[in-house]
Parts: C-alpha cells; structure tokens; sequence
C-alpha cells in the first residue's frame, strides 16, 4: 500500500522498547505486557515481538488474542485478564495460554481438557494447566470475592491437572489522586495473600499502580497504557516517550464564498472568503466525530481548526488565505510537526473520553508503519 494515499500512524517500537525498560527497572519485578485490544491499536504482534526479551510474560483480553500472538510465534506465557468462557477450555489447553479463572467450572473444563489428552501445541507438552486467580478486591466486574479466594484455591487444588501460577486482582481507582479506595483494595488483597502459600506470581499494579504505588509492585506489575507512552494520572515518576504518531494527507485545498457551508448539513457558515483544507481521514478512520468546530490538525508547522461535520472519510479545516498549503501535503493529527505539537491528551479531552479510546479506534484501514 502506498501511504501517501491516506491516513496513517507511524510507530516507534523503540519508544515501546524504552517505556517498558524504564517501567521494569522502576518496579523492580517482573513484567507482565499488556497488548490487549491489538496492543492499544499499536499492533499486537510487532509489539510482542518488540519486547520478547525485555517482558516476562504478555496480557490480552481474550483467548482468541492469546491465539494470534501464539501463531504468530510469540513464545513467552501468555495470560487472558479475564476468565474465558468454559467452552473455550480445550483451546487454552491446547495453545499453552494462562487464563485467569475466578468461576469452578472453568477449572474444571480446563482440568478435563489435560485428563481427556486432547491434542496440544507442540509448546503445550506438561501435563498441567497454569491459571491466575482472579480476585475481586472491590472493582465489581469478574473476579472471585476476596473473602472466597482462600476456600477457592483449596478447592482447585483438589484437581490434579491445574496448577495455580499466580493470583491477582484489578484496581478501580489507581489512576485517581484520591488513592483511598485502591489502599483498601491493596489491603483486601493482602489479606488473601497472608491466607495463602506456594503461589508463585502475585500482581495487582496496572500503569497507574506502576508508576505512582510502590506498595502495590508484588512481584510483577500490568503495564498497558505506559508501555505506549501515555501516563494514565497526573503522576509521572519516569521519562515515558510516546510511542504513535497519526497523519494523514490533504486531499482538496480551495476558497468558499461568505455565507456558503461546509460538509454534512452544511453547519459551519463562513464569516467571509475563507481558504479551506479538505483532509483524507474521518470517523471511518477512528477520528472523534464529536471534535467538528474544535478539534485541530497540523499543517506545515500550523494549528487549523476543523470546521463542519466530520465525514467517515473526510474532514474540512480552515487556512490562513496565505497558507502555502498544497494537495498532498502532510496533516498530523497526533503527534509534533515543526515546533507544534497536538497531544492524545487533548484530542482525548476536546472529544470528552480518554487516551485508551482514542488510540483503540484507530481504524484497521489506517495503515501502520514502523521503526
């Protein structure tokens, strides 16, 4: 494909190489990389493949992320962060993934899979499953409740071809400043520890807790969002570098006359003669349509406010009459050009959601290239 005839992201794998260095040694444990959602919309396989040497097991969401890393040669554990469904017992056993299991009858699904022999990877050769237990510490949405998880464990141990490999639990508030409600889950979560013995790996710390609660490291920590260089809180106790850049092209540059409008509905009404931009990316694109008449771009080193309706495959910004702004030019909609620099903090708050958004919907259409 030719990227010049349309939107794309460039990312810097070197940057997601960097962040997950920095929040390893700052840590002090081991890493667990979350590439759930295509790695945030960086691209699960090339980030797994980019930080093979440097995590200590990946994190997705779903079995079915586990099995394209897994095809995709991806050969450290991988751990689904929420309990599969049972049916999908015989796919985990058979391409070697980590499920969290926080429901019996999963554990017995998986059990059953290993007792039966069904067929195995040629990675998935011992005669166990791992599971990590999740607890539920107070977010309230999976997870076994943290005055059950002792009386869980011992029941899983009760079946002989699972082996439990580490427990954790999920924070609601870490990325809030008042920390109170994510103390009390730490507290809830160490009180299941002192209730439990032999199990290997115990982790609770998202991006949040990585960076801003020390106390919370055990022995591993859950990066997402800062493996890609964006803080989730106002806390930024390590240089993280962002790692995605989103540009696209212009595609149409002309005047429109007074009173004439622009786009969908013709909502914006031009004040006078006005030099206007057409840009090829849209909401088709994953662009925030909500951002019309307040969202900015990047030309030739110059902010331009986006006027009328965003459309699925184009947008229309307002030019200074003198702008030297060509078809085919560079827009960055994401990202520095020149001395200008537009923030996914700010597109994410001018579009009233978060950075997570933003970057997961960046459309598959968008092509995405790397260094």
């Amino acid at each position: 494909m030719d990227v010049t005839t349309h939107a794309h992201v460039e990312i810097d794998l070197n940057a997601i190489q960097a962040n997950a260095t920095a929040i390893k040694t700052h840590s002090q444990g081991q890493l667990i990389a979350v590439v759930k959602a295509d790695a945030y919309g960086h691209g699960a396989i090339p980030v797994a493949e980019a930080l093979q040497t440097i995590a200590d097991m990946f994190a997705v969401a779903t079995v079915q992320e586990g099995i394209e890393l897994r095809k995709a040669g991806i050969q450290k554990p991988i751990l689904t962060l929420f309990s599969p469904l049972p049916d999908l017992a015989e796919d985990i056993v058979f391409y070697d993934l980590t499920p969290a299991v926080d429901n019996f009858t999963l554990a017995q699904k998986l059990n059953k899979a290993v007792k039966d022999g069904k067929p195995r990877s040629q990675r998935a050769s011992t005669e166990r499953v791992k599971v990590h237990v999740d607890v539920n510490t107070g977010m309230n949405r999976c997870g076994v409740r943290y005055t059950e998880a002792a009386e869980f464990l011992k029941k899983l141990k009760t079946l002989p071809h699972l082996e439990v490999g580490g427990i954790f639990t999920h924070f609601a508030t870490a990325d809030e400043t008042d920390k109170s409600f994510a103390h009390l889950q730490l507290d809830r979560f160490s009180s299941v520890l002192t209730s439990i013995l032999n199990v290997p790996m115990k982790h609770a710390a998202n991006s949040a807790a990585a960076l801003a609660m020390p106390e919370s490291h055990f022995d591993a920590v859950r990066p997402g969002l800062s493996l890609y260089g964006i803080y989730p809180a106002d806390e930024k106790p390590i240089q993280l570098q962002p790692a995605l850049t989103w540009k696209a092209r212009v595609g149409w540059v002309d005047f429109i006359e007074q009173g004439e409008g622009v786009s969908y509905g013709l909502t914006y009404q031009a004040p006078s003669q006005t030099r206007v931009a057409g840009i090829q990316v849209g909401f088709g694109d994953g662009y925030p349509r909500p951002l019309l008449g307040i969202g900015e771009v990047l030309i030739g080193g110059k902010r331009c406010r986006i006027i009328g309706s965003i459309c699925m495959d184009m947008m229309v910004v307002q030019l200074e009459s003198s702008d030297n702004v060509a078809v085919g030019d560079e827009v960055v909609l994401i990202g520095k050009q020149g001395s200008e620099e537009i923030t996914i903090y700010e597109v994410a708050e001018r579009a009233n959601t978060i950075p997570y958004e933003i970057l997961i919907s960046i459309a598959k259409r968008v092509n995405r290239i790397y260094s």
